[in-house]
C-alpha cells in the first residue's frame, strides 16, 4: 500500500491510525515506512512535546517507534527490494512531487498494490486524475499505465467546516463590518460558503477575485 501524505499533521495522523489498528487487531501487522524526511522530523517533534496535544506518551512512542523512518536516499531506494506485504507513506500528499512518485514508478503498474489517498486532491494535480481514474500518469516525463486499485479515506481534513468557521466568527471579537474576503476552496465550494455565511451570520463575505487589491 501506497499512501500519498502531506508531511506535517496528516502524516502523524496515519502513523498514529495504523499502529492502533495494527495494535488492537483490526487491520493485520504489517511493516510500516515514513519515507519523507520533513515527516520524519516532525514526528520527532510530536514526540519530544507530547504535552502539546492530546496524545499520550504511550501512543506518541508507538507512532514513532512502530513505523520505519527512512531518512536517507539510500534507505528510501532499498525498499524496491521489500518483497512482503508493506506500507509505505510518502510525500507529497497529492503526488505532485516527492518520494512518492519513485514508488509510483516502481508499483502502480502492479495490480497487487493500493494507493490510499487521504487528503483533498486539487484539480490538475496527479492525485486528482488518479482518483478521477486515470488509466495512465505522467511521471519525470514518462507516462506510467495504472493497474493499482485507488482508494480514497474521506474524513481527515486538518480544515473546518463551514459549520465550524461559522460558529467561530459568531464567537470572534471581529466587528460586523470587518471585510472577509474567501481565498481557499473550489468556484462551488466558495460561492456555497459566502451565501451561508450571509444566511447564517451577522458577516458579509465575497469570493477574492483573481486581480483585485485588498488594502489591509
Amino acid at each position: 500500500m501506497l499512501i500519498p501524505s502531506f508531511a506535517v499533521g496528516r502524516a502523524q495522523l496515519l502513523q498514529h491510525m495504523l499502529t492502533t489498528l495494527m495494535a488492537n487487531g483490526s487491520i493485520p501487522r504489517l511493516p510500516i515506512y515514513l519515507d519523507s524526511p520533513m515527516a520524519i522530523d516532525v514526528s520527532d517533534i510530536y514526540c519530544r512535546y507530547h504535552s502539546q496535544h492530546r496524545l499520550t506518551p504511550q501512543q506518541c512512542k508507538a507512532m514513532c517507534q512502530v513505523p520505519t523512518y527512512t531518512r536517507s536516499v539510500e534507505a528510501s531506494k532499498a525498499l524496491a527490494g521489500q518483497a512482503y506485504p508493506h506500507i509505505i507513506i510518502a510525500g507529497s500528499g497529492m503526488a505532485s512531487g516527492g518520494r512518492i512518485l519513485h514508488h509510483f514508478k516502481r508499483l502502480l503498474g502492479n495490480p497487487g498494490t493500493t494507493v490510499l489517498f487521504t487528503g483533498y486532491q486539487a484539480g490538475g494535480t496527479r492525485g486528482a486524475k488518479m482518483t478521477s481514474g486515470a488509466e495512465a500518469v505522467k511521471i519525470h516525463g514518462k507516462w506510467v499505465p495504472m493497474r493499482a486499485d485507488v482508494r480514497v479515506l474521506a474524513g481527515l481534513s486538518g480544515h473546518g467546516d463551514y459549520l465550524e468557521l461559522a460558529q467561530w466568527l459568531d464567537k470572534s471579537a471581529l466587528k460586523q463590518d470587518t471585510a472577509i474576503r474567501l481565498v481557499h476552496g473550489e468556484p462551488e465550494a466558495l460561492e456555497g460558503m459566502r451565501d451561508y455565511l450571509g444566511l447564517h451570520t451577522a458577516f458579509r463575505a465575497e469570493v477574492a477575485r483573481k486581480g483585485t487589491t485588498l488594502t489591509l
